[in-house]
């Protein structure tokens, strides 16, 4: 799975939207959408919120 499919997972499974997401971090709703865009290369802060959510995601599940 690309990094852009891993976050589109990442934002569905917290409910966040690009609003969200740039609330969170003091950016603009217009600069997420730029900078996460599928043509180009994701930052590290969103590659580091992915690897976060994941792990987090997958000890949540292992704890049923």
């Amino acid at each position: 799975m690309s990094w852009h499919d891993r976050y589109k997972e990442m934002k569905k499974g917290m409910g966040w939207t690009n609003n969200d997401i740039a609330e969170i971090i003091g950016n603009t709703p217009c600069s997420i959408k730029t900078v996460t865009k599928p043509s180009g290369t994701l930052p590290r802060w969103v590659k580091l919120s992915i690897v976060v959510f994941e792990k987090l995601h997958k000890k949540h599940d292992g704890d049923n």
